[in-house]
């Protein structure tokens, strides 16, 4: 080999090792990280609607099913440190019933989260399908954290997701706040399947505190657009052993031609006792004063008590149970249609495990 040929070669062996230089520096800046939950309890609720035609009687019934303190799911999560403090990031999410193995969503794979972003110092902006800011808040600010077992958060928020959204959020030592925006992406209407959210929450030592605003619209049609709105204000104290939890939340819908089809207040109290650090026991209470509703002349008001108990057995195992009565509804506040007719009340006992990987 001539001397040019000799140059040759180590200028490709060079290029090659800072080639591979280059890619081990760029991966030790990334991570993916793939996540998730596996959730299911086996529960015994009364009063249920017979499944047998022309039968009314109330039946009680016993089954095995998922999400009792969280939706069984799997993800991948990414995070690319670009220096400067500024990241890049994605979250893509699917749901699934781990008692039937079946799809949580079978019309799209990543169900629950699918979003891409980036981050830095002033805050994080992410474009996707993405949680409502009042469900992000409002998470820390409920009883059971929206546990399945038995809280009534479907009731609570609404629509707990949204799709073609922008989500803004910053924190400021003890400051958070957060807004969103869905595009509803119809043609020749701005507003139509619009939805749109803002909240700040504030922490301070013991206390904590929260406020939010939520809107979804309907399609723009020649009626209108039928809108559904919900604010809600709460708060915790949390000292030692001991958690302290309470909150309103206003809701009003509208029909597409200004009727008012709903509206309520919704009230909600919780305490938490950590028994002993892998025991935590939490009682709760939930009101829903029925202000006025469609077809319904005087509707019921609904309520329902909880207890609910939860122990570690490792830091990502845990096993749990908890019971409930729902009063003038069913358990978690589902609608009367559940209930075997003449019926008003349910009761609901569950016992479950939970695995997080």
């Amino acid at each position: 080999m001539n001397k040019f040929g000799r140059v040759r070669v180590l200028a490709s062996v060079m290029a090659v090792s800072a080639t591979g230089m280059s890619a081990q520096a760029v991966f030790a800046q990334s991570s993916v990280t793939i996540y998730g939950v596996a959730d299911t309890y086996l529960e015994y609720s009364s009063n249920n609607r017979s499944a047998t035609a022309g039968d009314n009687s109330a039946k009680s019934a016993v089954k095995l099913t998922s999400a009792g303190l969280s939706g069984p799911r799997w993800g991948l999560r990414g995070v690319e440190d670009l220096g400067g403090g500024m990241k890049a990031l994605f979250v893509l999410e699917s749901g699934f019933n781990i008692d039937t193995g079946t799809m949580g969503d079978t019309s799209r794979l990543f169900n629950r989260q699918s979003f891409v972003g980036m981050e830095s110092r002033y805050g994080r902006l992410t474009f996707g399908r993405q949680y409502t800011t009042l469900f992000d808040i409002l998470a820390n600010f409920t009883p059971l954290y929206y546990s399945g077992t038995y809280e009534p958060f479907s009731v609570l928020l609404g629509p707990l997701r949204v799709d073609n959204a922008v989500k803004y959020r910053l924190a400021l030592g003890a400051l958070t706040a957060q807004a969103h925006y869905a595009f509803g992406e119809q043609p020749g209407s701005v507003q139509g399947s619009a939805a749109w959210g803002g909240g700040v929450s504030y922490g301070s030592g013991p206390f904590a505190v929260s406020a939010i605003y939520d809107q979804g619209n309907g399609p723009d049609t020649a009626a209108g657009i039928a809108k559904s709105r919900k604010a809600a204000l709460a708060g915790t104290y949390a000292q030692g052993p001991i958690r302290l939890s309470a909150g309103y939340r206003w809701g009003k819908d509208v029909a597409a031609n200004g009727v008012t089809s709903s509206r309520d207040n919704m009230y909600w109290a919780g305490i938490g006792y950590e028994i002993a650090p892998a025991f935590q026991l939490t009682l709760a209470y939930y009101y829903d004063d029925i202000k006025s509703k469609a077809g319904v002349a005087k509707p019921a008001n609904a309520q329902q008590y909880v207890l609910q108990g939860i122990y570690s057995l490792s830091k990502r195992t845990e096993v749990y149970g908890a019971a409930a009565y729902a009063e003038n509804s069913a358990l978690n506040f589902a609608s009367l249609q559940t209930l075997a007719p003449g019926k008003t009340n349910q009761t609901g006992v569950a016992l479950g495990i939970r695995h997080k990987f």
